[in-house]
């Protein structure tokens, strides 16, 4: 976004309605019709996150996430007396994304922070469920893939 790249696709579609793999109504993405993009994101939906971006014949990379729609609940709006819905997005996919394959020399610190709290996230969501004796490694292999990045 920051360079200007387009990387050629959407960057999500709607997920759950009928178990197809790029359904509507809604959509993140240019392309219009064919089903998608024909409804405004409402509560409750559920959209696929899909950044990527790819060097025609050398590489890609995407990376991909299921996300919830929610309501913002926001003082300032009654403040304001705004009668406008705003709407943030909370990941359903919790599972780490591999840090070994970041450049972090590439990466903001808003960028860092996001991805910190992202596994702070999966690590208070999935560590409870990790607690028999028999998840031993793989409590031990989620503490590793949800440590926070080590800033220079």
């Amino acid at each position: 976004w920051a360079d200007c790249r387009d990387y050629g696709h959407g960057t999500g579609h709607g997920v759950g309605a009928g178990l197809n793999v790029h359904e509507g109504p809604q959509g993140i993405s240019k392309r219009m019709g064919g089903g998608l993009n024909t409804e405004y994101v409402k509560e409750g939906m559920i959209l696929s996150n899909e950044p990527g971006f790819y060097e025609n014949g050398r590489f890609g990379i995407r990376i991909e996430n299921l996300l919830v729609v929610c309501k913002v609940e926001n003082e300032r709006q009654e403040q304001n007396n705004n009668s406008v819905d705003f709407f943030r997005f909370e990941p359903l996919t919790l599972i780490p994304i591999q840090t070994d394959l970041i450049n972090m020399d590439l990466m903001t610190p808003n960028e860092l922070d996001w991805l910190d709290e992202y596994h702070a996230t999966v690590w208070n969501k999935i560590s409870p469920l990790l607690q028999d004796d028999t998840d031993r490694l793989g409590l031990q292999w989620l503490k590793d893939a949800c440590k926070p990045i080590h800033r220079h």
